[in-house]
């Protein structure tokens, strides 16, 4: 006897029914699935090749940056370079030429010679080309050089200014130099012959080797000319050379001074990218590149990991969305995919490192994950009943509090970091994004879930980094972002209280001089200790002290007239002057400082015009460095509206 019920033809034609009318729901399912699978790859695509121009942009900067450091050190040595050579020419012009002269001049040689040790000595040649005196190791005197560029162009050219030379071969030991010379004349103004000094192609290479530019990365000194002087990898064979990209590279550095740039290089074919500095003092261009192919390696590698990553997310997602399509064209399996998907929603609630929570429309906590536990400290069931706002920070509540009615007022998502406190009584960052939960019969709002993660070390990594980004990195004190922020902050807070604001600006006198004897470490060090000097006069909490720029500081001193800024300013001159920083290119013999001070009383019936007490105490620090340096001048009193100056009061 058979017992199994044979389906009617109602119920036979009902599922046909339901199964044609399946059919376009599908299709439509699968058309979406596979636009979801687009869209991912689309996304991804978009996010490398960002990822790309960014990887790209970062090492563009980089070069950028060490070309005009590289071409800041090639100025300061062509300038020491020139200085012995003015000096070497103010005697000969003083002395002459005759044996006796030059007899004395020897010492002076061999004393530039040896504050120059990168440089091949100096020589002199008399009118007639023929070598006189050098303070070259082995150098043979009586050799002509008239036939020599350099000689020529002082000969034909009355400038008595330095020319850096194109690169040239010596006749002796065959390696490439390049020229730094002079012309001198005899007291009738007439041409006397030159003194030179050089330096090889090889050393300055020698120097661009400290650099870790990688296998295929290269750093390159040129004449404006377009001829290369040197070239790390150093390859004597392209000396002297104008390469082919060479002149529309002249060409973009013409009007714009620093760049970018891409080419493949016509010395061994490799694809790269970088930056070049030419400079405004000499005909000198530096160019800074690294290989493309090893410049992007890292991307490329992790480019392919990630690619591979969303096309296994991708690749599931559509066998998910295959086997839901199935089962929901199945209308009796509807409910067991309902109870099996809010079975999975819980297995992930509860085995999730996030906390996930349910809160009802009275604002208490209907059902907490085990994440509690690590996240507050407490067990979830406890905290059943109770209120998320008791762990909140009191001056964060308000913003969870908003965020919260803006959900019952129908919002769909939000979410807010905030701080909250842990049994244990430590505080920690929280991010929780907050969704609406609506009641399934009538769709009003019917509390939220929340996910909750700890941010604490993101947070205060944010922290450093926005310190970091307003300080600057030589002194410790605020860089010059910081300082326009706060002096914007501190004019709107006069402006709103009816209080006065008061500026100094700072700079250190003939600082130039003094990087010029003692080098760069030690004029980097003089920042610091003036800056030092500056933080700790000033004593006030609400005073602020920052790099303007350079060798200029600048302090913001809120709620003073001009009588206290001047007070503070003479402290901080004396403070500075006390420091007996040796410095023998100052009147002094240490280091001293001019000030500038301005002030006014900010009007909130005008525009901001912070420029205008910048100006005001530019110009009275002007007036300092021009009146003697190492002074306080007072700029008069700047009105709330356009800018007024009549004098500048000492």
């Amino acid at each position: 006897m058979n017992n199994r019920t044979e389906p009617t033809s109602l119920q036979t034609s009902q599922r046909q029914g339901l199964g044609v009318r399946g059919r376009p729901r599908a299709r439509r399912a699968y058309v979406l699935l596979g636009l979801i699978f687009l869209v991912l790859f689309a996304a991804e695509g978009w996010r490398e090749w960002t990822s790309r121009q960014t990887q790209l942009q970062e090492v563009q900067t980089a070069s950028a940056n060490l070309a005009h450091s590289l071409l800041q050190e090639a100025e300061g040595a062509v300038a020491a370079a020139d200085a012995a050579l003015v000096a070497i020419v103010g005697f000969l012009e003083l002395e002459g030429t005759e044996p006796a002269a030059l007899t004395r001049l020897s010492s002076l040689l061999v004393a530039a010679s040896a504050n120059q040790p990168q440089l091949r000595g100096f020589s002199v040649d008399g009118r007639n080309g023929m070598r006189l005196i050098s303070s070259v190791p082995n150098q043979t005197l009586g050799v002509s050089n008239a036939s020599r560029d350099y000689f020529r162009h002082h000969r034909e050219d009355p400038d008595r200014g330095p020319l850096i030379g194109p690169p040239t071969q010596s006749r002796r030991q065959g390696y490439w130099v390049i020229t730094i010379s002079r012309r001198f004349q005899d007291r009738d103004g007439r041409f006397a012959g030159t003194v030179v000094t050089s330096i090889t192609s090889a050393t300055i290479a020698g120097t661009y080797a400290a650099f870790d530019m990688g296998r295929e990365g290269s750093i390159a000194l040129l004449h404006t000319n377009g001829m290369i002087m040197s070239r790390y990898p150093f390859d004597e064979a392209v000396i002297s050379r104008i390469l082919p990209a060479v002149p529309a590279l002249l060409e973009l550095a013409a009007s714009e001074p620093a760049g970018h740039y891409n080419s493949v290089s016509a010395i061994d074919g490799v694809a790269r990218l970088g930056s070049y500095q030419r400079s405004e003092r000499f005909p000198l261009l530096v160019i800074v590149s690294s290989g493309t192919s090893e410049a992007l390696a890292a991307w490329v590698h992790g480019a392919w990991f990630r690619v591979a990553a969303v096309l296994a997310v991708s690749c599931v997602i559509v066998l998910l969305g295959v086997r839901l399509i199935a089962q929901i064209q199945r209308r009796r399996q509807a409910e067991l995919v309902l109870a099996e998907s809010e079975a999975e929603f819980r297995m992930l609630a509860e085995h999730a490192s996030d906390m996930v929570s349910r809160v009802g429309t009275d604002g208490v906590w209907r059902y907490a994950s085990p994440a509690a536990t690590r996240l507050l400290g407490v067990d979830p069931a406890e905290l059943v009943g109770r209120r998320p706002e008791d762990h909140i920070h009191p001056e964060d509540r308000p913003e969870f509090e908003a965020l919260v009615a803006c959900l019952s007022f129908g919002q769909e998502q939000g979410g807010l970091i905030y701080r909250a406190n842990r049994t244990d009584r430590s505080e920690i960052w929280v991010e929780s994004t907050l969704r609406l939960v609506r009641d399934p019969q009538t769709g009003a709002p019917n509390g939220y879930v929340g996910i909750s993660r700890d941010v604490t070390v993101s947070k205060e990594l944010e922290t450093k980094l926005a310190a970091l980004a307003t300080t600057d990195g030589l002194t410790g004190i605020a860089n010059r972002r910081r300082f326009d922020d706060d002096l914007l902050t501190e004019w709107r807070r006069a402006a709103r209280d009816g209080t006065s604001i008061a500026l100094l600006l700072l700079d250190v006198d003939h600082f130039k001089a003094f990087n010029d004897r003692y080098g760069h470490p030690a004029g980097d060090e003089c920042l610091r200790s003036v800056a030092s000097s500056i933080a700790a006069t000033i004593r006030r909490p609400g005073d602020k002290a920052a790099r303007y720029g350079g060798e200029e500081f600048a302090v913001i001193l809120p709620a003073t007239d001009l009588v206290g800024a001047l007070d503070v300013a003479e402290r901080v001159r004396g403070a500075i002057e006390a420091l007996s920083l040796r410095h023998e290119g100052n009147g002094t013999g240490v280091v001293t400082v001019s000030i500038g001070v301005a002030g006014t009383v900010p009007s909130p019936l005008v525009p901001i015009e912070t420029s205008a007490l910048i100006k005001a105490s530019d110009e009275a620090l002007y007036q300092a460095k021009h009146t003697g340096r190492n002074r306080v001048v007072v700029a008069p009193f700047v009105q709330a509206g356009p800018l007024i100056i009549d004098r500048l009061v000492p």
